[in-house]
């Protein structure tokens, strides 16, 4: 005998489903932005490029150039292995561009790096998991109102944090440093340092404005393309619909149908 689920049940299921898939949607958004910017090496060459690098560090602009790319298939590894980079200063003596402070640090960015690939990858695919999950027992609706809050989200969170930071990005930003890492080697002297001088804080401000107007960006095409299909949209009967309206098997070997056009079986 078949049977189905209360629709109380049901209906906790589905906000069950639709408060992870909205809450899953911002996380995606946000490390899929960010591991995009931490990938593009045009990134990290405009910092080199538009602060000077070359002047605060002593060190050939193209030096430095071939540096930032193994800086990038640095934090993109998983590996074990130190960021040893050896360049040619402006003296033509082969030198180290990181000191022991630097590298440690560096160590510390990949592993930060790669704690947020790994959430990027897992919110990703949950968010499109759910997003079949859905799509197969409700209608699409129901994924275009996930989708809507789930940018509505976005928004919010990022406007707040928008705010914040631009109250105050140096206590911001100092602020993250000192959540994201357990030691204080992410305090680095301008005057020395060449990590902060290929890097210095105002490309950070930058970097993060792009992330953050790309992300707003990624959530208003997101809402306005779940508003266009919850306002002019016809709704289909979804696959679930459809399947309550199969005949079932009932007792002595007779079909059962169970949707709303259901019949009595005939006796023999």
């Amino acid at each position: 005998m078949f049977t189905r689920k209360p629709d109380t049940e049901l209906g906790t299921l589905r906000t069950l489903l639709l408060v992870v898939f909205v809450l899953a949607i911002p996380v995606a958004l946000v490390t899929t932005t960010i591991r995009a910017v931490i990938s593009e090496q045009r990134v990290y060459d405009y910092s080199v490029r538009e602060f000077d690098a070359e002047a605060a560090s002593g060190i050939p602009e193209p030096e430095l150039i071939r540096a930032n790319g193994d800086i990038r298939d640095y934090l993109a590894a998983d590996s074990s292995n130190s960021l040893a980079i050896r360049v040619t200063d402006d003296t033509g003596e082969d030198v180290a561009l990181f000191n022991a402070r630097e590298v440690v640090h560096m160590r510390d960015v990949q592993d930060l790096v790669q704690v947020m690939f790994t959430v990027q990858m897992v919110s990703v695919a949950l968010v499109l998991t759910l997003a079949v999950i859905m799509v197969a027992l409700w209608p699409v609706r129901v994924l275009a109102a996930g989708l809507l809050y789930g940018a509505f989200l976005t928004g919010t969170l990022f406007a707040v944090a928008g705010v914040v930071a631009l109250s105050g990005f140096d206590s911001a930003w100092s602020q993250f440093h000192g959540v994201a890492f357990t030691n204080d080697l992410w305090q680095l002297d301008p005057d020395r340092d060449h990590l902060i001088q290929m890097f210095p804080e105002e490309f950070w401000f930058q970097a993060t404005t792009l992330i953050a107007g790309a992300v707003l960006l990624e959530a208003i095409l997101m809402a306005t393309l779940a508003t266009v299909w919850l306002v002019f949209v016809k709704e289909t009967p979804s696959i679930a619909r459809e399947l309550e309206r199969v005949p079932l098997p009932g007792r002595a070997g007779h079909s059962r149908l169970t949707g709303p056009d259901a019949r009595p079986a005939a006796r023999p």
